[in-house]
């Protein structure tokens, strides 16, 4: 026994050591999973804009596409870059780079050209006119020369002027809607730009707003550490707990289950006895039964004879086989496991269970002071993340820039009523110069209506009819209008013209082919405009086109503005600047865990004591080999059956008392079953389990007793450096809130904060305003106004020669029935 002893305490030793190691350092180099982490973190709140402004649309389109086509044709030279770049460095230099100037402006020379060859000639080709038909010539003379293609040529004539004042009508009425229109885009334009002005104020404010924000949700790390820290015992002490248990549980386990089986060994062992008892008292009270029988039955075939030679061997079939009173007396080993069933070892686990599952309190206890070092350098992190905003560009400058958008504001509140009274006279203006135009259409109307309504061809020119007559002098009215004011339309034509054409080609041109900030810095306009300065930013270069490039794109004011050139985001972001108090602390932290017992002297001594208690000594063996072995030589029923077959053949009374024998063993037979069979059913069970756990026993005392003592010497020994393993996991865990805020300020930072999309709509809103709905309506005014002067000369011309056909003529010309006979009446 000594032998064994050794022998499974080597095995097991080696056993626990082969399979403890590995799960240890398992447990020891497992990363803890940080679970139950909350995104609270929000994104930066997106603040709310007036609508976009777009460009003008509707069928207006149509004459702005007219005008653009137009003055594309005009100048279709690309923008200036180079001129514009030495012109703006030395203006001096106009005179060497006159050629390339008048190269590049040799469209609107042109133009230019004409319209004051119109303003210098109109007039004076009007006053000559008008003295030529004073002195009768330039269809002065009131006579007209009746010929055979007269008709065809007043129809050609009256057509001719139809579409011309129609195409001047066209004119004039885009007159009246392009200046109509004017007032309507400067009125539209003001609350355009107050808008604008909006969105640019409330874009600048929300960048504090958001920086606040970001700063402020540093709370939400601070306080999710703090909670945990607080819960440290339900955490760390957890998870320590957890890990141990890996080991530390299976041991408890299997003690708990041991001392289950003790207490099922003794309640068996107890009733095996107890059995074993009635069950030799039944064997008794079965065997005298049985010896009379015999006796009677061997009376009877005494009487019987030769008729009964076939069952003579029958007594034989009825000696006992099995013996009961073999079964050993237990009451020694009952007495013993009596003893080790009152120490309660169930209750000496259960305190091990306690005292171990009590490792989170005693963390708790044993870091208190570390937790509490730990929550005041919480305190400070929030107060540092606040500091170090404070640093952050922009900041300083935007309340100058704020005050800048309230000045501009101001001044435009002040210069807005100005605005709108000269508004007012110039749609009087426009109204004035629209209705000159209209006066010529409607004399040129008025004239074609009445002369072709009111003329017969075949009345001779001297009795046309006064309506005809007054048709071709509004004709002729017209035209003297058209010589008054054509050239002073002109004149504002050509001075609209130019300043218009040239800035719509040098400014709005490049805007809406997305050029504008690309060819103006090419060209040095802005070389002394320095943005990067203008707001407060140190050693940055800004580029205006790529910044507005990626304001288009809604960039980050960090990428657009090239933030990190002048602060240092990942020296703001640095955790360790932030953490570094909390690390020193927790590596202060030291918990002592040799306290727990996990199974004290009392419990090992009550294993040790169930060793002696000479269970295993008991010959189970034997007492099973006799439950097998069948009562009798033969199985009652098979005598019973010899006995009654037999009796068929014989007569009263051997007959009748064979029969008796075979009922009285019926009866005996009935009595087992009720009384003997359930008896040895629960003696063989009681034997079986006795006897397959005796076996065992030792082997499983030893097992579990070697397990304790390696567990209790891993607590000793390995817990304290497991706990500090877990509470840098801990740590760990805790600072990846802070991580996690640090990389979630980042992102908010250069990706999601102040994306200044509403910075290039601010720039695309002043394009639109100015371009698009102011200087696209006044250019669309005189280039309507240009249209129906031009055609003024035609109107002048078929006037002029379509009005001698329908005034009333001084001198007769008769031309009748398509002779060639003439005569010439003058007129008194």
């Amino acid at each position: 026994m000594a032998f064994h002893w050794r022998i499974t305490n080597s095995r097991l030793a080696l056993f626990m050591f082969v399979n403890f190691l590995p799960s240890y350092l398992q447990l020891s180099l497992a990363i803890q999973s940080c679970s139950g982490k909350q995104n609270n973190f929000k994104n930066v709140s997106e603040i709310q804009y007036s609508s976009n402004i777009y460009p003008v649309s509707g069928t207006i389109m149509v004459l702005y596409r007219m005008v653009h086509n137009f003055l594309d044709m005009v100048q279709p030279n690309p923008f200036p870059s180079d001129l514009v770049k030495e012109l703006s460095q030395n203006a001096e230099t106009l005179q060497s780079n006159y050629e390339k100037v008048l190269k590049y402006e040799i469209g609107f020379i042109v133009c230019a050209a004409i319209g004051i060859l119109f303003f210098l000639f109109m007039p004076w080709v009007g006053v000559c006119f008008c003295c030529c038909r004073c002195c009768g010539n330039c269809g002065g003379k009131m006579y007209q020369e009746q010929k055979k293609s007269m008709n065809c040529r007043r129809r050609t004539l009256a057509a001719i002027l139809l579409m011309v004042t129609t195409v001047i009508l066209i004119g004039n009425i885009c007159m009246f809607v392009s200046n109509e229109n004017i007032s309507e885009s400067l009125q539209h334009s003001d609350n355009l730009l107050k808008d604008t002005l909006g969105n640019l104020k409330s874009y600048i404010n929300s960048i504090p707003k958001q920086i606040t924000t970001i700063t402020n949700a540093s709370a939400i790390p601070v306080a999710s550490v703090s909670a945990n820290l607080d819960n440290i015992g339900s955490s760390l002490g957890k998870t320590v707990l957890k890990k141990l248990g890996e080991t530390i549980y299976p041991v408890l386990n299997s003690a708990s289950q041991l001392a289950q089986v003790v207490t099922e060994m003794n309640e068996r062992l107890v009733l095996t006895n107890s059995t074993a008892a009635k069950l030799l008292h039944q064997q008794e009270v079965l065997q005298q039964n049985v010896t009379i029988i015999q006796q009677n039955i061997n009376r009877t075939l005494n009487m019987c004879g030769l008729q009964c030679v076939s069952i003579q061997g029958i007594l034989k079939d009825l000696d006992l086989v099995a013996n009961f009173g073999t079964t050993p007396n237990m009451d020694k080993e009952i007495n013993a496991m009596r003893q080790i069933v009152d120490t309660n070892f169930y209750s000496i686990v259960q305190k091990g269970y306690k005292d171990f599952n009590n490792t989170p309190a005693l963390l708790v206890n044993q870091s208190f002071s570390t937790v509490s070092e730990i929550k005041k350098s919480l305190k400070n992190i929030e107060h540092e993340v606040q500091k170090g905003v404070q640093a952050f560009p922009l900041l300083t400058t935007l309340k100058s820039i704020n005050a800048s958008l309230d000045s501009v504001d101001l001044e435009i509140s002040k210069y807005r009523p100005k605005i709108q009274e000269g508004n007012k006279y110039r749609w009087i203006v426009g109204i004035v110069l629209s209705g000159i135009i209209f006066l010529v259409v409607l004399c040129n109307y008025l004239g074609l209506l009445l002369g072709t309504a009111c003329l017969k061809p075949n009345v001779n020119p001297i009795e046309r009819s006064l309506l005809s007559n007054c048709g071709g002098n509004l004709l002729m009215a017209g035209v003297g209008f058209s010589f008054i004011f054509s050239w002073l339309l002109m004149l504002l034509v050509l001075i609209m013209f130019i300043a218009g054409g040239n800035v719509y080609s040098l400014v709005c041109k490049p805007w809406y082919d997305n050029e504008i900030f690309q060819v103006i810095e090419s060209s040095g306009l802005m070389a002394n405009f320095n943005l990067a300065h203008i707001l407060g930013l140190k050693d940055t270069h800004l580029s205006i086109n790529n910044t507005y490039n990626d304001c288009h794109n809604n960039k980050s004011a960090w990428k657009a503005l090239k933030l990190g050139q002048s602060f240092s985001l990942d020296e703001y972001l640095n955790l360790s600047k932030y953490t570094g108090d909390i690390s020193s602390r927790f590596d202060q932290l030291n918990v002592n865990l040799s306290g727990i017992t996990l199974l004290d002297q009392k419990g090992k001594t009550t294993l040790k004591d169930f060793l002696t208690t000479g269970i295993e000594d008991l010959n189970f063996t034997s007492i099973s080999e006799q439950l097998q072995l069948p009562l009798f030589q033969q199985e009652l029923h098979i005598t019973v059956g010899k006995l009654q077959n037999t009796s068929k053949s014989l007569m009263d009374p051997i007959k009748t008392e064979l029969n008796k024998e075979a009922a009285s063993l019926n009866d005996l037979d009935s009595w087992i079953q009720m009384n003997m069979v359930p008896n040895i059913e629960v003696l063989k069970e009681n034997i079986e389990h006795l006897q397959k756990n005796a076996s065992h026993v030792e082997m499983i005392i030893n097992t579990i007793l070697l397990r304790i003592d390696s567990a209790q010497d891993m607590i000793h020994t390995k817990a304290s450096d497991l706990v500090k393993i877990e509470s840098k996991i801990f740590l760990d865990c805790q600072l990846e809130y802070f991580s996690y805020y640090m990389n979630w300020t980042k992102t908010m930072i250069t990706e999601n904060m102040a994306q200044c999309r509403p910075l290039a709509d601010v720039l695309d809103s002043v394009a639109i305003i100015g371009c698009s709905y102011l200087l696209d309506s006044l250019n669309a005014f005189w280039f309507c106004v240009g249209w129906s002067t031009i055609f003024l000369i035609p109107s002048i011309i078929f006037a002029v020669k379509l009005a001698k056909f329908y005034r009333r003529m001084t001198i007769s010309d008769v031309y009748e029935n398509f002779d060639c006979q003439m005569e010439m009446q003058p007129v008194y």
